[in-house]
């Protein structure tokens, strides 16, 4: 007896979109279906006909989000998959909250498509809302999570999932993205949002406190048995710190799903490849691998420009607010903000538009202001930044040939070539451990040599390893 094909209705207003789909699935062999509005998709599923509905969002006579409740209660065995080109963190919430077996962030590859839905029809019959992970509305959507970008769409999909869950997070993302914020709100929307949330940004603190910070009689690990820890700039964390980390976050990671309800959860965040560091022995792989079985990647903003109007204008008007002085964007002063690359990220934007919602009398912001805010940060950056590296090769040519003008017409003393590199090696490092305050994790990651080898050159050319003894010169010079 032959099997009966899964029935798929398909329902979009998009013409060419419903087209495409429609077009990909019968040719996969399945029987397809479409709708075109609320009432033709309602009209369609309670009939009977479907196995799997993949849906919009948005149609002329209403939102596809505030039926599925109702529909799900009239077809308890419709698998039901969600795509929009207009979501945003709170779409992806609230397809979470009803039982949804997937959420595709549109544009995506056909492939994709063909993917989720072999696997819905080949999936048990979908679980109610109230057996799913419990997620809830964060107090207010963060200006980090902003946007409709198919990239921010990707990352509001994997936080609403890792939202429910106990395991560690990885937040990668450039400085000035709002990495604490986007943690804040992974825990605001899990089901431990009662508890505390705390973080440890490792960049302010002293290498040497970092164990004491996490792990002593007051640590942020050991005086709590449940809420989020945050800990920023991960790379930074000292040696003994992150062999403790990481045997804490295996011991702490349950097997079961959803968390248990005393538990600490570890998030970290970083802006650099830890793979890299490593691959150069100077990031543990066990606390690297621990840490990365989820990884929420944030698109920075110069990679999502058709985000930033939506993220100007509000920012914009919680400032006029804030500040009692009404300020709006002109549109080609938002086209100039989109223009911009924006090195310090959502961070940077605030900043700006601050700025210009402080100036006088003007109520409307014009391109030609931002451009001059704009162009006044980016000095100030400037200025902030290390002065441009010197051309070593330059620098070195210099000095060797001050060196043969010196020995006039005699030759030098044979064996240059090995004299200067031996000679060269000792006050290369000890100038690095000097800028490093005497770390030797940062110093290796300078140097691109492996932790290892730092260590053994050190003993070999005799370089003190004492961290007081870096410290000293650099109070002295202060």
């Amino acid at each position: 007896m032959k099997t009966r094909a899964s029935q798929i209705i398909v329902a979009d207003d998009d013409r060419t979109v419903r087209t495409v789909i429609v077009q990909a699935l019968s040719r996969q062999g399945y029987q397809v279906g479409a709708a075109t509005t609320i009432a033709g998709l309602w009209d369609i599923t309670t009939s009977g006909r479907g196995d799997v509905l993949i849906t919009d969002v948005g149609f002329p006579d209403g939102d596809a989000l505030e039926l599925l409740p109702r529909l799900q209660e009239k077809r308890p065995d419709l698998t039901i998959i969600v795509m929009s080109a207009r979501a945003n963190l709170l779409t992806a919430i609230k397809t979470q909250q009803s039982g949804v077996f997937d959420y595709l962030p549109k544009p995506f590859e056909l492939k994709q498509l063909l993917d989720v839905i072999a696997r819905a029809v080949t999936a048990e019959p979908p679980a109610s809302a109230k057996e799913k992970p419990a997620v809830s509305l964060p107090k207010q959507l963060p200006i980090a999570l902003l946007g409709k970008s198919p990239a921010m769409q990707m990352s509001f999909k994997l936080l609403t999932r890792l939202s429910g869950q106990h395991m560690p997070v990885l937040i990668k993302a450039d400085i000035g993205s709002g990495k604490q914020t986007i943690a804040k709100t992974l825990h605001e929307m899990g089901p431990q949002s009662g508890e505390s949330f705390e973080a440890l940004n490792l960049s302010q603190l002293e290498e040497s406190r970092h164990e004491d910070a996490l792990f002593g009689l007051s640590g942020l690990l050991t005086r709590r048995s449940s809420g989020m820890v945050f800990i920023n700039y991960i790379e930074l964390l000292s040696a003994q710190a992150q062999m403790q980390l990481a045997r804490f976050v295996e011991n702490a990671t349950p097997s079961n799903i959803p968390m248990p309800k005393h538990a600490v959860r570890v998030v970290a965040g970083t802006a650099v490849n830890l793979q890299s560091l490593v691959e150069q022995g100077l990031f543990r792989e066990d606390l690297f691998f621990e840490l990365s079985v989820a990884v929420l990647n944030v698109p920075p903003l110069r990679d999502r420009a058709e985000d930033i109007p939506q993220i100007a204008h509000l920012l914009c008007s919680r400032f006029s607010e804030e500040l009692k002085a009404e300020k709006t964007l002109e549109e080609e002063a938002v086209a100039a903000l989109q223009a911009y690359d924006w090195p310090g990220n959502i961070r940077e934007l605030e900043l700006i538009l601050k700025r210009l919602s402080l100036t006088g009398q003007y109520v409307r912001l014009s391109a030609a202001m931002v451009a001059e805010e704009i162009g006044r940060t980016a000095n100030m950056v400037e200025q902030a930044m290390p002065a441009k590296e010197t051309n070593l090769t330059d620098m070195f040519s210099q000095h060797i040939e001050r060196y043969f003008a010196a020995t006039g017409d005699a030759s030098p003393v044979p064996g240059l070539h090995g004299r200067i590199l031996a000679e060269i090696e000792k006050p290369l490092i000890m100038e690095t451990l000097y800028h490093t305050a005497g770390n030797q994790i940062k110093a290796a990651h300078i140097l691109g040599l492996n932790r290892n080898t730092l260590r053994k050159k050190i003993k070999e050319l005799n370089i003190p390893s004492k961290r007081d003894v870096y410290r000293k010169r650099g109070q002295e010079g202060r």
